[in-house]
């Protein structure tokens, strides 16, 4: 007789639990689907385990400017990953979210219709910004883990996502902890500078690892217009679950305007056609004329 598919859900998720040394009985909303079967089937959660930190490396590499490595933005394939994961959270949970990163200059570097095309209402996010420099307030990673760790331990807060690079394994454990004590749901973005050097990235308590990469474009729907934006997303570890690999892409359902709508979806696997009989190439004739040349 198969399993239950809800029990064997609801026994992973408390066994996590326990695994993450909480009670063992997990939050009301513990965790978020992505909205792919083929995803939130791999999981061990059924989608990201809430009280929990996730972490998403930028997969298009790391810059080799190093003055660039607290200041500079990151790659706009996983600032868009991380905006459509915040807009399912923002409406799955009912709360507003709170994005963490580093003031770069005196604008904003999120950019509001961007995030709401990715799903993310801009109305109810709370945009943290820290200087860098030391004219600016002093220590940002300091300061960055600190205000994150204080987002997560909120229940009104729906996702807290942070652009931090330094951390310690220390660190990133009292993130973890924070989570857990308010069933806050994180996600950490940082470059994959193991990734480039060929060294492993330092470890951290985060109970998965994720990599996004940009891939071409979907075919347009409009001419003159671009196409479907994909990423290439590798799981590259998960408490209790294992590595794999998905292209995604992002899909606008278009059916209600008023709202911000949309949701991840498989890019389709190209499919090699046989070409038509007429046009497999010249072919031997059944009566040979003659003076004409034979074609092999």
């Amino acid at each position: 007789m198969p399993a239950d598919p809800q029990l064997l859900q609801r026994l992973r998720s408390r066994i996590a639990a326990i695994e993450r040394g909480g009670s063992g009985t997990p939050h009301g909303d513990d965790c978020l689907p992505l909205g792919v079967s083929e995803i939130d089937e791999h999981l061990p959660w059924g989608g990201l385990a809430a009280g929990a930190v996730h972490e998403i490396l930028d997969g298009d590499g790391p810059t080799s400017n190093s003055t660039t490595k607290i200041g500079g933005a990151l790659n706009g394939a996983v600032t868009a990953f991380a905006a459509a994961l915040a807009g399912k959270a923002q409406r799955a949970r009912a709360r507003p979210i709170v994005w963490i990163a580093p003031r770069t200059g005196p604008r904003e570097s999120l950019y509001a219709p961007g995030l709401a095309g990715f799903g993310l209402d801009p109305t109810d996010l709370i945009a943290v910004r820290i200087p860098t420099s030391p004219q600016g307030g002093g220590d940002f990673a300091a300061t960055a883990l600190w205000a994150m760790e204080e987002a997560l331990r909120a229940p009104t807060v729906g996702l807290v996502c942070a652009e931090i690079e330094d951390m310690s394994l220390t660190a990133s454990r009292r993130l973890q902890l924070a989570a857990e004590t308010g069933g806050g749901l994180g996600l950490l973005l940082r470059r994959d500078t193991g990734n480039a050097s060929g060294a492993a990235l330092p470890p951290t308590a985060s109970i998965s690892r994720w990599r996004i990469a940009a891939l071409p474009g979907g075919p347009p729907e409009y001419a003159n217009l671009p196409g479907a934006t994909r990423w290439q997303a590798e799981l590259l570890r998960a408490r209790g679950g294992r590595p794999r690999s998905w292209q995604l892409e992002w899909s606008d359902d278009g059916q209600d305007k008023s709202q911000t709508t949309g949701g991840f979806a498989l890019v389709s696997p190209l499919r090699n056609r046989s070409l038509p009989a007429d046009s497999q190439g010249p072919t031997e004739t059944a009566t040979p004329v003659p003076g004409q040349r034979r074609i092999a």
